[in-house]
């Protein structure tokens, strides 16, 4: 299947994280191992390349992953070869001890998701139960079971929630609940996220996410700047000077895609961080999320909707990696010129403007915020995890919009379950798939060595399309 570990010089001597590549060769037979002395993009780009790299887990210890890794890793996996599109599935593999990435690269067992936990509302008709604490005006919780229409309830001034705010109700439901996906908007940082309309927040400290209200965020924000300074320390004084409910983890393996949510995929080169956290005491087998500030949304939001709302059967990590893609054929189409332009600061800033200005892009009001925007997505959204582990949601009840089915690893038939107007990506089901090949049968597919996307896609119920790649 072409899989990698990739990792680095520093980690490879330790043996605790030994375990944790030895884990993942054994669960993926012929797998290679690859060191590197620095995670730059050309020297990750030239270990992927010489590996042949289908998928990659990039084996890191916590103090080694930040924004910067994440960017060298988007750029790096679209250089295995000559084209301008990705070229493997990357997932950074970390913990906050060996032992907690261990558990990621040991687990074969596939997570068919049934239950989800949002901070916004998600949607209730794909999951047999949510949980939704939604961003709507007085911010209602969405709540049913059984595939019901959920039921409502709003917690005014008077209730313990109205005045103490909303981040006790997502610590029981984390904790009690037994969610198996985990998605989230509203504010964040690497070091917290706020419930919707900032009715309080969470935030980790040693391996744990404490609670804090409303009432006492104003005193979380002394601790955030020392976090951010590398002073972790705070945290943990502020959990206890503050007498923070600390939320016990259930044991439930799940995913974390912090659709909607700031900085929320940046570790910061820490194992005190929010995404840190979530991988190892909350048994997240694999967070998605932000190393910058979001705004434009298509990396987050999209990643959610190819997920979730698109093929029967798509994984997690196919959806992250296809939507990806999707933002680069959007950008070509824009204007070429733009996949020149690199977004590499911690938010939009003059440098990034100067960089698309010489480009020779011309921004107009048409045109400005997607050139910008798609720019900015593309390299920032973190995966973490094995991304060949499947996480997929349960379509036993309902099922997505279409369906795709592999005759030989040649031919591709799509079934749409229902009509539909939107994108379809494709992931080739092995590197055999493309080798060689020159394109497919269909005239309105983008084609590649690795996949294919088609970005303007209408079919009605029942209709199929097979595709055969010459």
């Amino acid at each position: 299947m072409g899989y990698t570990v990739l990792t680095t010089v520093p980690t490879v001597q330790l043996p605790e994280w030994q375990k944790v590549i030895a884990a993942l060769v054994k669960k993926y037979p012929g797998a290679q191992v690859v060191a590197v002395e620095k995670l730059t993009e050309d020297a990750i780009a030239q270990a992927l390349r010489e590996a042949g790299a289908h998928y990659a887990a990039v084996v890191l210890q916590p103090q080694e992953v930040g924004r910067e890794a994440v960017n060298a890793l988007h750029r790096a996996a679209r250089k295995v070869d000559s084209d301008m599109w990705g070229d493997c599935i990357w997932g950074i593999v970390t913990g906050y001890s060996a032992e907690d990435a261990l558990r990621i690269a040991e687990d074969t067992q596939p997570l068919v998701i049934k239950r989800v936990l949002g901070t916004t509302n998600v949607g209730w008709h794909p999951f047999e139960q949510s949980y939704c604490i939604t961003d709507w005006t007085d911010a209602p919780v969405l709540e049913q079971q059984g595939y019901t229409e959920p039921t409502t309830t709003v917690y005014g001034k008077d209730t313990p929630e109205g005045k103490n705010g909303m981040q006790s109700l997502f610590g029981k439901a984390l904790s009690k609940n037994g969610s198996q996906l985990v998605v989230t908007s509203s504010h964040a940082t690497q070091f917290n996220l706020e419930m919707p309309f900032s009715r309080g927040l969470i935030f980790p400290s040693n391996n744990r996410f404490y609670e804090l209200s409303q009432q006492n965020m104003i005193d979380f924000f002394p601790a955030l700047s020392a976090a951010n300074r590398g002073d972790a320390s705070k945290l943990a004084e502020l959990a206890a000077n503050k007498k923070c409910p600390a939320i016990e983890p259930d044991g439930q393996t799940r995913v974390w895609l912090a659709a909607g949510n700031c900085l929320f995929g940046d570790a910061r080169n820490t194992n005190q961080s929010m995404a840190i956290t979530a991988l190892s005491a909350y048994t997240c087998n694999q967070v998605v999320g932000y190393t910058v500030p979001s705004w434009y949304g298509a990396g987050g939001w999209g990643t959610f909707g190819t997920f979730v709302d698109t093929v029967d059967n798509t994984t997690l990590a196919e959806a992250w990696f296809l939507n990806n893609q999707f933002i680069l054929n959007d950008t070509l189409k824009v204007d070429p010129r733009l996949l020149t332009v690199q977004f590499n600061g911690e938010q939009l800033d003059f440098a990034f403007q100067r960089d698309l200005m010489r480009s020779g892009v011309q921004l107009t009001q048409q045109n400005a915020k997607d050139a910008m925007g798609l720019v900015h997505d593309r390299d920032v959204v973190a995966f973490y995890g094995d991304p060949a582990w499947s996480a997929t949601v349960d379509t036993s009840r309902n099922s997505r919009p279409l369906a795709t089915s592999w005759q030989n690893e040649k031919t591709v038939t799509v079934t749409a379950n229902r009509d539909y107007k939107g994108r379809l990506g494709i992931w080739f089901p092995t590197p055999a798939t493309g080798k060689g090949a020159t394109g497919c049968n269909a005239a309105d597919a983008v084609f590649t060595n690795d996949f294919i996307l088609f970005p303007e896609l209408e079919m009605k119920k029942g209709e199929t399309r097979t595709i055969t790649i010459k």
